[in-house]
C-alpha cells in the first residue's frame, strides 16, 4: 500500500480550502448585493407606484366633479341671504383659515353662489409655494325613493297630477315637509343634516342647510355652517322669503316650487393636520373633510374664459390659462379648467434619504357651462 497516497486522499489542502473559501465568499457577497439590490428598486417601484396612485386619484377625484359642476343649478348661480343685516357667508376653508363668500377680492364678487368658485393663491403654504384651492356646485340626484321618484321631480306641493297635498313649506322657511306619495326623502341616499337644498320657482331661487331630518320633515335652522338659514327677516335678498308670492295657500304664501339636492365640493391641500405628509383634502359642503390623495404638495388651476371682454387684460397666458375671471367677466364664463398637481414619496428613499417626486397635468370641459341654447 502506497501510504504517500492515502495522505493525499485524506483531505484539502490549506491552498485548496483557501481557495474554495474565497469562492464560497466571492459568490455570497454577490448574491448579497443583488438581493440588497432587488429590495432596494422593490422598494424605489413601490415607492413611485404609490405616489403615482396618489396623484392618478387626486386628478381622478377632481376631474369627476368638475365634469359634473353647473349640472342642474342655474348657469348665473343660486342667491344666497345679503343685505340689510344679514350675516356673512361661511365658505369651506383650509386649517387655520376662515374664508367667507364672496372671497376677498381680487376674486370675483358675486351676488350668486356661481357653479365654480376660483380660489387663485388661497390655499396653505406647502415647501414655500402657496397652492390654490377651488369649490365647484352642482345638483345631486343620487336620491331617488323605492318608487322610483327624484326629488325634484314633482312640486312639494301639488292638488292633482300627481297628488302631493302633505306636502309644505313653513311661512317661516324653517322647515318642509314633504308628501311620501310623490318623494320619500329617508334611506340610504335620503335627505340627511348639512345636505343643502336648493328651491326653485318659476321667479327664482334660494338654497338652505338641512339640520335636522324627522320623518319626512326637514329643518332648516338658524345657525347653520354656512349662515344660509334664519335670515328671512334681517336679509333683503337670497332668502325663501324673495320666493313667497304672498298668497297663502295650502304650501305656505309659496307659489308652485320643486327641491333640488345640491353639493358643494371644495379641494385645497393640508399640509396643518399632518404636517409630514401635504394632503389634498376634499370636503363636501361643511361635512367632514376627508384625503383623496397622500403626499400631494402642490396644486395650480387656471381657467379658460370663454368670450373675454378685454383679452389683453389676461396678460401672456391668455384668457384660456387665467388665475381666475378679470372683471366684467364672471365665472359663469369659465368653460375649462386646467389641473396642475405635484406629488412626492410618502416615505424617503432608504439609499439617499430623499423624496421621489413627479407631476400630473389634465384639462377638464365644464360640460354644464358649455352648452348654451344660442337661439332662444
Amino acid at each position: 500500500m502506497d501510504i504517500r497516497k492515502m495522505k493525499r486522499q485524506a483531505g484539502f489542502s490549506l491552498l485548496e480550502l483557501l481557495i474554495s473559501m474565497s469562492i464560497l465568499v466571492t459568490i455570497v457577497g454577490v448574491t448579497l448585493k443583488a438581493l440588497t439590490d432587488a429590495q432596494h428598486a422593490s422598494e424605489a417601484v413601490g415607492l413611485l407606484g404609490d405616489m403615482t396612485q396618489n396623484l392618478r386619484a387626486s386628478m381622478g377625484f377632481m376631474s369627476r366633479d368638475l365634469t359634473q359642476t353647473g349640472e342642474g343649478v342655474p348657469q348665473s348661480g343660486i342667491p344666497y341671504p345679503q343685505g340689510g343685516t344679514a350675516k356673512k357667508i361661511n365658505w369651506p376653508s383650509p386649517p387655520g383659515t376662515a374664508y367667507t363668500y364672496p372671497l376677498a377680492a381680487p376674486m370675483p364678487q358675486s351676488t350668486l353662489l356661481t357653479p365654480i368658485v376660483p380660489a387663485a393663491s388661497l390655499g396653505l403654504t406647502v415647501n414655500g409655494a402657496v397652492t390654490d384651492m377651488i369649490s365647484m356646485m352642482f345638483v345631486d340626484n343620487s336620491l331617488q325613493d323605492t318608487n322610483q321618484h327624484w326629488l325634484s321631480e314633482y312640486p312639494i306641493y301639488s292638488a292633482a297630477n300627481p297628488v302631493c297635498t302633505k306636502g309644505v313649506i313653513s311661512a317661516s322657511g324653517l322647515s318642509v315637509t314633504f308628501d311620501p306619495a310623490c318623494i320619500i326623502i329617508t334611506g340610504n341616499d335620503g335627505i340627511k343634516a348639512g345636505d343643502l337644498i336648493m328651491f326653485t320657482t318659476s321667479s327664482g331661487n334660494a338654497i338652505q342647510t338641512v339640520t335636522s331630518v324627522t320623518g319626512q320633515v326637514v329643518a332648516f335652522a338658524a345657525g347653520d355652517a354656512f349662515n344660509f338659514n334664519g335670515q328671512l327677516a334681517t336679509a333683503t335678498a337670497g332668502t325663501l322669503a324673495q320666493l313667497q308670492n304672498g298668497a297663502a295657500g295650502a304650501q305656505g304664501p309659496y307659489p308652485p316650487i320643486t327641491a333640488s339636492r345640491v353639493k358643494i365640493v371644495s379641494y385645497w391641500i393640508d399640509n396643518v393636520t399632518t404636517p409630514a405628509i401635504p394632503t389634498l383634502i376634499r370636503q363636501v359642503n361643511f361635512n367632514p373633510p376627508y384625503a383623496v390623495g397622500q403626499g400631494i404638495e402642490d396644486l395650480q388651476i387656471t381657467y379658460g374664459i370663454a368670450q373675454p371682454s378685454n383679452t389683453g387684460a389676461y396678460g401672456a397666458a391668455g384668457p384660456g390659462n387665467a388665475a381666475y375671471p378679470l372683471s366684467p367677466d364672471t365665472p359663469t364664463q369659465i368653460r375649462t379648467v386646467n389641473l396642475f398637481s405635484a406629488a412626492r414619496t410618502e416615505n424617503a428613499y432608504s439609499q439617499n434619504g430623499q423624496f421621489f417626486r413627479d407631476n400630473m397635468v389634465t384639462t377638464v370641459c365644464i360640460r354644464s357651462l358649455s352648452f348654451v341654447n344660442r337661439y332662444p
